[in-house]
Order: C-alpha cells, then sequence, then structure tokens
C-alpha cells in the first residue's frame, strides 16, 4: 500500500497553507468557494481519504483541554467561576465522558507531542484566543476548537454583545440622573482589546446624547491597588458624577475607595460594573452589572463540540448572545 495523503500533500501540491487545506476538508465556510473547489479537486486526484474521528461513543472517555488566560493576578479567579465552566461543558455532552484538562494560554505547544496529551478530542479557548501557530495546528490535526467570550470571525466562537451591555448600562445610568451627566470609564490595561470595545461603545451612547465624553474621560489601570488612590483622585479631581467600571472587581475597588472617602453611592456618584461575577455575592449593596452566563456558554460549547465529535455534522459557529442588566442599588 502507498502512503497515505495527508492534508500537507495536498497543501505542498498547491502551494497553500495546510490550514487553509485542513478547514476545507473539515466543512469550514470560511474559505471561498473557488478555492474551497481546488482543493476538493486536488485531494480527489491524490487519491485523499479522510481518517475516521476516534471512535466517537464506543470510546470510553474524550479529551478535552480548556484553555484559560494567562494572568499574574491573584485575582483573576473572581472574574469567572471555572468549576461552572467544567460542569456545564460536560452538561453539555449529555452522556458522554469526559477528561477535561485545564491549560494556561501561554503559547508553549509542547504539550501536543506528548503521548499523555497528544490525544485531544477539541479545545475550548475560554476569556482567551490561541495563537496563530496553535490555531494552525490544531486545524492541521483536525481538532475542532472555539472560543469563548472572545470573537474572531476566522474561528468558531460564543461571545456575549458587549456593546450591547454597556448601552444597557449608560441608559440606565443617563435615565436615572437628576443633574448634568458627567460620565467616565475605569478600563483594564492587562485586557486591551476589551477594554478598548467598552470605552468605544460608552463613546458611540453619549455622542449620540450629546454627552461630553472622550479620551480625556477614560483612566486605564493594570493594578487594582492604585484605584482607592490614584483612580479615585483623578475622578474627584474631574467632577465626575457617573464611573463605568470596566468589570464588578474594579467597580468594587471604585465603590469600598469612595466611601473611604466619604463619597456617597449613587447620590453623589453612579457606578456600574460588568459581568456579574462572583465577587457580587460578597456585597452587602450589589453594584449594577450586566450578566453574562457562563453556563449557557458552556453548555452551547459542549453541544457542539458533540456535534462536531460524535454526530460530525456541526455547522460552523459564531454566535453571539445577549446579556441581561442586572439591577443593584448603584445607580
Amino acid at each position: 500500500m502507498g502512503k497515505r495523503v495527508t492534508v500537507y500533500n495536498i497543501a505542498e501540491e498547491l502551494g497553500i497553507s495546510p490550514s487553509t487545506v485542513s478547514r476545507v476538508l473539515n466543512n469550514s465556510s470560511l474559505i471561498s468557494d473557488e478555492r474551497s473547489k481546488q482543493i476538493l479537486e486536488t485531494a480527489e486526484r491524490l487519491g485523499y481519504e479522510k481518517r475516521p474521528i476516534r471512535k466517537h461513543m464506543s470510546r470510553a472517555i474524550l479529551n478535552i483541554h480548556l484553555f484559560l488566560p494567562q494572568t499574574d493576578n491573584h485575582l483573576t479567579h473572581f472574574f469567572y467561576n471555572v468549576s461552572e465552566l467544567i460542569e456545564s461543558i460536560q452538561e453539555g455532552f449529555g452522556e458522554v465522558r469526559l477528561n477535561i484538562t485545564t491549560r494556561v494560554n501561554d503559547n508553549n505547544l509542547e504539550f501536543l507531542e506528548k503521548k499523555k496529551t497528544g490525544q485531544i478530542d477539541a479545545c475550548v479557548f475560554a476569556f482567551t484566543s490561541p495563537s496563530s501557530e496553535l490555531s494552525s495546528r490544531l486545524d492541521d490535526r483536525s481538532i475542532p476548537f472555539l472560543l469563548l467570550n472572545r470573537r474572531d470571525d476566522t474561528h468558531n466562537y460564543i461571545a456575549y454583545d458587549i456593546p450591547e451591555g454597556m448601552t444597557l448600562l449608560a441608559r440606565s445610568v443617563f435615565y436615572a440622573a437628576s443633574e448634568p451627566l458627567r460620565p467616565c470609564y475605569i478600563g483594564f490595561g492587562k485586557l486591551p482589546e476589551v477594554s478598548r470595545l467598552r470605552y468605544e461603545t460608552l463613546t458611540q451612547v453619549f455622542r449620540a446624547e450629546n454627552i461630553p465624553f472622550d479620551e480625556t474621560s477614560a483612566f486605564t489601570v493594570d493594578e487594582l491597588s492604585k484605584i482607592p488612590t490614584v483612580v479615585l483622585d483623578w475622578i474627584l479631581e474631574n467632577g465626575f458624577n457617573a464611573v463605568f467600571a470596566f468589570n464588578d472587581l474594579t467597580a468594587l475597588s471604585i465603590y469600598q475607595g469612595a466611601l473611604e472617602r466619604g463619597v456617597k453611592i449613587p447620590e453623589d456618584m453612579a457606578l456600574t460594573g460588568f459581568d456579574d461575577s462572583p465577587i457580587q455575592n460578597l456585597l452587602t449593596r450589589r453594584i449594577d452589572t450586566v450578566r453574562l452566563s457562563i453556563p449557557v456558554m458552556g453548555q452551547m460549547a459542549g453541544g457542539w463540540l458533540k456535534s462536531c465529535i460524535i454526530d460530525k455534522e456541526a455547522d460552523p459557529l459564531r454566535e453571539i448572545l445577549p446579556v441581561k442588566y442586572i439591577r443593584g442599588g448603584t445607580v
């Protein structure tokens, strides 16, 4: 028997990347019809036979790798509940047994070459995105993967409508205001893309209402320890009376700092968070926020990956989920 034709042989024949070939052979809609036709015809001419996916229901356990963001901030676990995410992914797979391995998304690809961890059925990137090299390697191996709460139209993803969330918060503060609004935004420098999107949404909303808001209305922090001092000084010196925090943890730091200085919330200053994180359960007064349901994302991810691995019939997934406004006592 001759050597089995692989995606690499097809890619070399056409002078294109193996990941492009892999996407077409796995029914991706991301490649143009003309290119897809060329790849499929070449695959047929070379005698390519798709390798059957490792036995589905007869397999005792499927191996799922869950990638989490790399961080040096010990407070990051307050952003979301990882155990809740793991449980919901399992629920999405139903009766299928899983071995879920959690990994830090640190661009280290050595795990792909190790025998014990090399057999991977699917990957989930939660609140983080794979490097181009890692995504190509996964495509080359026909390993399905998707992103949670990160939007990238070159990959499959489930994400919440961040602009909708910021718009709901902005309008809530706007309609509750009894005096001219002077809003500001406290961003988080370690997640620049996410922070920037939230700022830009506020800019659009306030511009439509003719409320002054621009780069001078934003302050970006890398460490929460700066909030009770440097950030609060900036807020008070500029006379802002509505603060939109990057997330609930940032809002909590602002809330505590304001109380220590005798600033009443919401009487003197409205305050909003984002994410409805577990930290809210520790507060006597909840901060107005928006909820991004971890279980919903996890269950959807598990269900889609199950279709990819077992049913072999999953369509590309690019799902934007609605957020829910959670009223507290800070607006």
